[in-house]
Order: C-alpha cells, then sequence, then structure tokens
C-alpha cells in the first residue's frame, strides 16, 4: 500500500475536519447562552476556544477564532493569542491556502517564541512545512524540517523534535524512500516526551501504522498492538466510544490486512468482525476506504471475486481523492482481481491505461525533482553572483585606503607595500574567480552526463509501454509481466538516481544535514557487512579483518554506513561472484580508522559506470567533510581497491 494517504494522515494529526452531530448542535447553543454572562477573564477565552473546535472546518470556526484572538489580546493572555493564532494556522492548512498558512505562522513564530509556547510553535510549523511538501517543495520541506530540528533539539523540546521527524516521514515517503521514512517515522515516536497526552501518541501511532504498513514493514504488527493498547486507554479514561469508532475502525483494518498478507485467514476474520463493529457511513473517509479495501483482499483471497469487485470499486471511490496517486495501486488491485476472475477482456485494458497513468505519474515526479535540482543551482549561482560583488565592493574600499595612504604617508616604502599587498589580493581574487568558473564548468559537464544516464532508464519505461499499449492482443501474459518488471526496475532506478544526485549536489554545496551520535566502528562494519550479504547473496563474500575490539566514535551511521556498503556491492546488477577483502585498522598516532577494501566492485574498471561517478562523489565528499581522505586504486596489484580514512578523536 505504497504512498497512502499521506495528506490525510497529517489533516487528521492536525486537527481535521470531525463529523458534525446533534449533540454539536446543542453544545453550540449551550456554549452561546453561557457566553454572554461570563464576564472578561480566562473562562471567557476558554468558551470561545471551545466554540471554534466545534466546527473546524466551518466558517464559523474562523469567526469564533477571530473573537478569540481579539479578546486575548484585550485580556493579554498571550497562552490563548498562541492557541488563536496556532487554530488559524489548522484551519488553513486544511482548506489547503498556503498564503494564509504562512501569513498566520509567521504571527504565530513572532509571539510563541517570545513567550516561549514551543509546542504550538512546533505543531504549527510542522503545519507549515507539510503545506510545502503537499505543494512538492520537497528538497525546502527537508530543508525545513531539519532546521526545525535543530532549533528543537537546541531548545531540548521533545515535541518539536518529533513533529520534525514526522514533516521528515512525509517526505520521504512522498519521493518513495521508504525505508528513510520509516527510520523518521519511528524516530518520532521514540522522541514524544513522557508527559505527551495519549491522544497525540494516538494520532502520531497512526501515522506511523500507516507508513510502516505502506511499506510491508514487519515492525507494524508491534505497532498496531501499541497503538491497540492508547486507544483503550483513551476510551477507559473518557467512556465515549463513539469519539474513537474511526481510529477502533483504522486499527481493525490495519489488523486484518496484516493477517491477509500473512495468510493466517482465521485471525484476519477475527479482525474483520471487529472492523464490522465500528463501521458506521459517518466514519471518517479514509478509515471507511480501508475498511472496504480489507474486505476487497479477503475475498479476492478465498476466490469470491463478484465480491471482491464490488467492495474495491467501494474502496477505489472513497480513497482515490485522498490518495497522492489518485488510487492507482487500488486500481491495479482490482485489475488483478479481474485477471483472476478470468475476465481478461477487462483486466487488459485496465492494466495497459492504469501503467500509462502510473507511468506518468513517476515521470512528472522525476521532473518535479529535476527541477528542484536546477532551481537549486540558480540558487548557488546567484548566490555565487552576491559572493562577487561583496569582493568587488572590497576591492573599491581598498582602493580607497590605498589612496589615501598615498596622500597621508609619504614613505616610499609603505607606498611599495601597500601596492604589493593589493596585487597579491587582486590575484588571489583572480584565482578564486577561475576555481568559481572551473566549478560551473564541471557541474554543467556533470549535469548533461547525468541527463543522458536519466533518459536511459525513462526511454525503457516510454519504450515498454508503448509496447505494452500499441498491440496489447499480441503480448501474452509472460511477455506482459516480464516488460511490467522492466518498467517497475527502470522507475525505482531512476528515483534512486535522482536521489543521488540531490545528495550529491547538496554535499557539492555544503548544505547536506548530518545526525551525528556516538556509536562503535565493529558493529558498524558487522551490520554494514551483513547488509552487503542481504542485498547480494552468495554473489559478493566480504573477507573481515581487524584487530579492533571496540572503538566508539562521532559519525552520522546511516550516511557512513551507506560509504562502506557502496565500496562492498555491485553498484549495478551482476551475476559474477567476488571476494572482498575488508581491512581496519586504528591508527593510534594520528588518531583515526584506515579501511582498505581490496578487490572493490566499486573500483573495478570493468564496471565503472556514470552511476558509480556519482557514488564515489557521495563518498569522496562524505568522508572529506569528516577530515578523513577516500582514494580509488582500480589498478593496485591485489585487484581494485578503496582506501579510506576516517578520524575517530572528533576533530574534524
Amino acid at each position: 500500500m505504497k504512498r497512502l494517504l499521506i495528506f490525510f494522515i497529517v489533516l487528521l494529526f492536525m486537527g481535521g475536519p470531525k463529523v458534525f452531530s446533534n449533540d454539536s448542535v446543542a453544545i453550540k447553543d449551550s456554549l452561546l447562552k453561557v457566553l454572554d454572562t461570563l464576564p472578561a477573564d480566562s473562562s471567557r477565552l476558554k468558551v470561545l476556544y471551545s466554540l471554534a473546535r466545534l466546527e473546524p472546518m466551518s466558517p464559523s470556526c474562523i469567526h469564533y477564532l477571530d473573537k478569540l484572538l481579539e479578546e486575548a489580546v484585550r485580556q493579554n493572555n498571550k497562552e490563548y493569542q498562541c492557541n488563536a493564532m496556532y487554530r488559524h494556522v489548522v484551519y488553513y492548512f486544511n482548506h489547503q491556502d498556503e498564503e494564509n498558512t504562512e501569513l498566520w505562522m509567521d504571527k504565530l513564530s513572532k509571539v510563541a517564541l517570545e513567550h516561549k509556547c514551543y509546542d504550538l510553535y512546533f505543531q504549527g510549523k510542522r503545519a507549515e512545512i507539510t503545506m510545502h511538501l503537499l505543494n512538492r517543495k520537497i528538497e525546502y520541506g527537508i530543508t525545513e524540517a531539519d532546521e526545525m530540528y535543530k532549533f528543537a533539539y537546541k531548545l531540548n523540546n521533545a515535541l518539536g523534535m518529533s513533529s520534525a521527524k514526522l514533516c521528515l516521514m512525509t517526505a520521504y515517503l512522498m519521493t518513495a524512500r521508504y525505508k528513510e521514512g520509516m527510520k523518521a517515522a519511528t524516530e518520532a515516536y521514540r522522541l514524544l516526551p513522557v508527559s505527551a497526552p495519549l491522544d497525540v501518541r494516538k494520532d502520531v501511532l497512526q501515522e506511523i501504522t500507516l507508513s510502516c504498513f505502506s511499506i510491508d514493514n514487519k515492525k507494524v504488527l508491534k505497532y498496531l498492538y501499541e497503538f491497540k493498547t492508547v486507544l483503550d486507554e483513551l476510551l477507559r479514561q473518557n467512556h465515549k466510544l463513539r469519539n474513537y469508532k474511526g481510529s477502533y475502525l483504522l486499527l481493525e483494518s490495519l489488523f486484518a490486512e496484516y493477517y491477509l498478507n500473512v495468510n493466517d485467514l482465521e485471525k484476519a476474520r477475527y479482525h474483520l468482525k471487529e472492523m464490522d463493529r465500528y463501521f458506521s457511513p459517518a466514519t471518517y473517509v479514509t478509515s471507511r476506504g480501508l475498511y472496504y479495501n480489507a474486505y476487497a483482499h479477503y475475498y479476492r483471497m478465498i476466490k469470491e471475486y463478484d465480491k471482491s469487485l464490488a467492495y474495491s470499486d467501494s474502496a477505489i471511490m472513497l480513497l482515490s481523492e485522498v490518495s497522492d496517486d489518485g488510487g492507482l495501486n487500488y486500481r491495479i488491485r482490482k485489475a488483478g482481481v479481474l485477471a483472476e476472475a478470468g475476465r481478461l477482456d477487462e483486466a487488459i485494458p485496465l492494466y495497459q491505461s492504469l501503467l500509462a497513468k502510473k507511468d506518468s505519474f513517476y515521470r512528472n515526479l522525476s521532473t518535479t525533482q529535476m527541477d528542484e535540482i536546477y532551481q537549486m543551482r540558480d540558487i548557488d549561482d546567484l548566490l555565487l553572483e552576491k559572493e562577487q560583488n561583496k569582493e568587488l565592493v572590497h576591492l573599491i574600499l581598498i582602493a580607497l585606503i590605498a589612496i589615501a595612504l598615498l596622500v597621508l604617508i609619504p614613505s616610499t616604502i609603505r607606498i611599495f607595500r601597500v601596492r604589493k599587498r593589493l596585487k597579491r589580493e587582486e590575484e588571489e581574487i583572480r584565482e578564486m574567480s577561475r576555481i568559481a568558473e572551473e566549478a560551473n564548468e564541471v557541474k554543467s559537464r556533470f549535469l548533461a552526463n547525468m541527463s543522458y544516464n536519466i533518459r536511459i532508464p525513462l526511454n525503457n519505461v516510454l519504450g515498454f509501454s508503448r509496447l505494452m499499449t500499441a498491440n496489447p492482443d499480441d503480448v501474452d501474459a509472460a511477455r506482459w509481466k516480464k516488460y511490467s518488471e522492466i518498467v517497475q526496475s527502470n522507475s525505482d532506478e531512476l528515483i534512486q538516481l535522482v536521489n543521488d544526485v540531490l545528495d550529491l549536489s547538496r554535499l557539492e554545496a555544503g548544505k547536506m544535514k548530518w545526525q551525528v551520535q556516538e556509536y562503535d566502528i565493529v558493529p558498524l562494519c558487522s551490520d554494514t557487512i551483513s547488509m552487503a550479504r542481504m542485498k547480494c547473496g552468495d554473489k559478493i563474500q566480504v573477507d573481515f579483518q581487524t584487530d579492533i575490539e571496540s572503538q566508539p566514535f562521532q559519525v552520522d551511521i546511516a550516511r557512513f554506513s551507506q560509504v562502506i556498503l557502496s565500496t562492498l556491492i555491485y553498484a549495478d546488477p551482476c551475476e559474477d561472484k567476488r571476494t572482498v577483502t575488508f581491512f581496519l585498522h586504528r591508527d593510534t598516532q594520528k588518531e583515526l580508522f584506515r579501511f582498505r577494501v581490496v578487490n572493490s566492485p566499486l573500483a573495478d574498471p570493468a564496471l565503472q559506470t556514470q552511476k558509480v561517478e556519482v557514488r564515489h562523489g557521495i563518498n569522496r565528499l562524505t568522508i572529506t567533510y569528516f577530515g578523513g581522505k577516500y582514494t580509488v586504486e582500480p589498478n593496485a596489484p591485489e585487484g581494485p581497491t578503496i582506501t579510506f580514512t576516517y578520524p575517530y578523536s572528533g576533530k574534524k
């Protein structure tokens, strides 16, 4: 269930729409009567806040929020001022009004930071960042989320750090970086403060279970049970089942899907019955859609295809509008049911149409990310131009100073020294300009080469898609499956290539965000070798040799592991078997690790591609940033070899 309803997950967390009932009308009338009798104190503010929360999607919400803000300013109550501004942010976020979301977030920032209402500030900031992500400003959103995490870390605000990780989770899931998204989601829950209310834990767990489920993560069962525990405790404390029916329906739907995926029909039936207990036409649309989807999956497994198709149609109708890909995966699943039911005349045209749409979706995603790369390059060029203008001003100032010195100091020696210094600085500026121009030329050549490498998988996707759609009657099932696999693999390769280019661009611009923490080098290497075995099976045998028993050091675990892993495995698919010798030594005199990878596929001249060059670039810039050196020896006597160093003393 990839790319699942990212927008509506966040909408629920930020205080999305609630079901309006007759009880709400009665409560509203009662509150309005009470409001007229209250004095101008905090009790009046509390009633206005409750009125605004009754109908969070209605224009009346803004009416009462404006009154709340006006009254809070009159009473000089900063807490309710921040609450009113935050609720404005939420309202405009839920209505997808980016301009007003940013406007009210600016107002909230000034008051909340001045009066240390940090929790409201970070929740509002999360809404603003998520709005950028929903508008496909992915790289900007990631940068903002990283800055938000740093600020929250500086303030030691656990809720702020957790909210930042949830923003990163959303960004990674939207760009198909599922492992990074899962890691961010897990960290978001771990970072929640012990004092976090149960309803906050419920919302975060709800997002994590959906994100785990979207990538078939094996940890989903653990989080589902934890989600259930929190819901049960909320129910015990509040005794209002209807307030949590939607969440229970979502929970039971995910339980049912999990057990259907592991082919445990007995447990799946139990949770399907539990779903029926909580289902209601008034339940939130996402929960209802997943309810129908679970039943469609169940009837498909027991081969009752007519029922499966009926439930599939209901799920598609509800989930298409709230999925960022228009419900393509649910429609493809329906085509699979048609094929299994023997209705190939319906299944094949549907497959053709959906695969074309899916190809268009991923092509647009890739185009958007490439546009961001070019925009980032343009920003770098503007910054360079700004620096050059500063240097020009500096030169003018130096010239003026030189003139003053010529007038005021008659000493020819002094004049000579000034001129000599000016000449030296001028030569340095010329050298800096030359280096900058060379860097721009290298970047332009690099982008030209990358466009060629991007065209290859893109042409494969387009070519095989046309083969599948041009003469569908001539394509048998086996060839159809083969073509689909080629389209999928090339799409994955294209996305990975774009992500690598983004990482390389951030490293070159000095804008990479690092997550540095203390870790031991030996288990880190062992874990990375295990990852290499998982990826390559028996094609790569790693002989790890070290004289170190233990040595903690400061490192970004994920990125440093990726550097080591890339030197051990093939960059592109390869069936050749290879033994790689991995040496790790400790230089106590210089306080650094020395890594040597002999017979590395990444250094093999026969396997060099543009992708390998990009990987070398990422590795070299990563190692250099932390004060090490990275060297490739393709013609070493013992075989293609990569050596690099990394300081463990904490000094860059």
